[in-house]
């Protein structure tokens, strides 16, 4: 093994546990369609369906029963490895995608809570802001 890649595991150790998390909007979303935390972990650990740029991803989240060609999206900002933040779902029937102009706030969210410290993301698990979704075991 090559000397800057053992430096690179090193400075890694111990791994950090890869955490999910959902906006109070999105919740109510997934409840709304019936998608336990199971599956939204599901969906975050697969492939992304695009790439939106500056940590944010766009998923299919399917509903219980059904494919997910027809059911939600999410809009997800993602570290990977580390940390997933559930910020928006909307159903395919109800719109098609987002605006260029929503687009680029969610960008900016996504930057805001990828950039969280762990203290602050317990602060804003504390204050109800975000919701952290238990790892299913």
């Amino acid at each position: 093994m090559v000397l800057s890649a053992i430096l690179g595991v090193m400075l890694k150790w111990p791994p950090s546990p890869f955490r999910v998390f959902a906006l109070k909007g999105f919740a109510r979303f997934a409840r709304r369609m019936h998608v336990s935390d199971v599956d939204l972990w599901k969906a975050v650990l697969s492939a992304p369906d695009a790439d939106l740029g500056g940590g944010l991803y766009k998923f299919r989240i399917a509903r219980p029963g059904e494919g997910a060609r027809g059911g939600g999206r999410a809009l997800v900002a993602l570290k990977v490895g580390h940390r997933a933040v559930l910020m928006f779902g909307w159903e395919k029937k109800d719109m098609e995608n987002i605006t260029p102009r929503e687009l680029k706030v969610y960008r900016l969210l996504a930057k805001t809570y990828l950039g969280f410290t762990e203290s602050e993301i317990s602060i804003a698990v504390n204050d109800g802001t975000l919701l952290e979704l238990r790892q299913p075991q």
